[in-house]
């Protein structure tokens, strides 16, 4: 697997929409702003908005050609060294019949997103590409107040710093409240619980050793049986 170069400061980062549009629609559009401003101020990237990213639900639905135009162009273009999705949806699926393989394999870069872009995900491993299951435009980098410290500093230590291996360490914090999307509730931030727990193993105990599938597993049975399923077995 060919692992994408980290990421300095002043790189340019590209926004995609590639299964829900909601970060294009009025309703949500702060969001985008609010989401932007830190990738500027935080990490010091440049913020590229591709062509269709904020064109809105309808528009993004309606064009799943236009969407994996959108990714082939951000693989594509040399001056980009990452790609963050807007959010993820139900419909990043119906992009396969416009994705070239052979562009992402020749322009490794930083991918990230999660939920349905649990596809993508599969996409670039199909192309023999390492990405990352983790922060969304909207959800993550646009958290009311400011981001959560944990998410921030995981992102500056596995993308930005050289470090030959990395600890997935436990969040000190957690919280189970829902707050809308609106502006009205922009400084408003979530009860953060403190966590009591720790890891935990769930239904097993003692080691186990294998390969691990890891994504959305709601959206697992919709590309089970496609052609960027991946192979058990299959070694890169």
């Amino acid at each position: 697997m060919l692992k994408p170069q980290r990421l300095r400061k002043g790189d340019k980062v590209a926004i995609v929409s590639l299964s829900s549009g909601m970060l294009g629609e009025e309703k949500y559009i702060h969001k985008y702003k609010l989401g932007k401003k830190r990738l500027e101020e935080k990490f010091e990237l440049e913020v590229i908005v591709m062509p269709n990213t904020l064109k809105g639900i309808k528009y993004i639905y309606e064009h799943p050609e236009k969407r994996a135009e959108d990714l082939m162009q951000a693989f594509q273009d040399k001056s980009i060294k990452a790609i963050i999705c807007a959010i993820g949806g139900d419909d990043t699926i119906r992009l396969l019949p416009y994705i070239d393989y052979e562009v992402i394999k020749n322009n490794p870069k930083v991918f990230m997103g999660f939920s349905d872009t649990t596809a993508n995900h599969f996409m670039m491993y199909k192309a023999g590409i390492v990405s990352y299951y983790g922060p969304a435009l909207i959800c993550d980098f646009a958290e009311y107040v400011d981001m959560y410290d944990y998410t921030e500093n995981m992102i500056k230590d596995l993308l930005f710093e050289a470090k030959e291996n990395y600890e997935i360490k436990k969040c000190d914090y957690w919280t189970n409240e829902h707050m809308d999307w609106c502006i009205e509730n922009m400084n408003k931030g979530k009860v953060k619980l403190k966590d009591e727990k720790g890891y935990e193993i769930i239904q097993g105990v003692g080691k186990v050793r294998g390969k691990l599938l890891g994504g959305c597993l709601d959206a697992f049975p919709i590309y089970n049986g496609t052609e960027i399923w991946p192979t058990r077995g299959v070694e890169r």
